[in-house]
């Protein structure tokens, strides 16, 4: 099965079958962007979940599809915005789990090890403080390594929106950046230029 035959089984049928092979084809994918939506894998499968559901019961009412991915990816994000403001009103972002050190045994490996995370999490607080539309950009541009056009299309908005849209999110970026150590999830604020 491939997957214009998986869209019109389900277009035209309602068939779970062909919608199954969809969900395989992009779970893993799907994941992977509401975690970096998101920042934690729990609330990601939550929101996949959520929104393969909602794409299952919203397909068979559409008359053409000519690709899943890109119009599941809106009912993903969408589903991934709505949850972030929920969690923005009830709490504030859970902080990453660090791994143990005791795990490294080898002190360079451990200093290394520990330089490298240090600055994997200055990134993702960076990430976390932008506003959502600059830190899924940023991440299907540097973190994915996504073209222009692959992120015009899953964002459905023109290539030049694409290019400004990375210019500010990266001028929004390197401003959070400059003062990285001073950012606390205590007073999280969300920064938009």
């Amino acid at each position: 099965m491939d997957e214009g035959y998986a869209i019109k089984l389900c277009l035209k049928h309602h068939d779970p079958v062909g919608f199954e092979f969809l969900v395989k084809k992009y779970r893993r994918e799907a994941l992977f962007h509401a975690r970096a939506l998101l920042g934690n894998t729990e609330d990601a499968a939550d929101a996949c979940q959520e929104s393969f559901t909602r794409a299952f019961l919203a397909i068979p009412r559409l008359s053409h599809l000519d690709a899943f991915y890109p119009w599941f990816y809106r009912i993903l994000r969408n589903c991934c915005l709505n949850m972030i403001r929920k969690k923005k009103s009830a709490r504030k972002y859970r902080t990453e789990k660090q791994r143990s050190a005791k795990e490294i045994t080898d002190e360079a490996l451990l200093s290394r090890e520990l330089e490298k995370r240090e600055e994997e999490q200055v990134v993702w607080r960076v990430l976390q403080k932008l506003q959502p539309e600059f830190r899924e950009i940023l991440i299907m541009k540097y973190i994915q390594g996504l073209r222009y056009a692959e992120i015009s299309t899953l964002l459905c908005i023109p290539r030049g929106t694409v290019m400004s849209r990375l210019y500010y999110a990266r001028k929004a970026f390197k401003e959070v950046y400059s003062y990285a150590d001073t950012l606390d999830d205590g007073s999280r604020r969300e920064v938009a230029t």
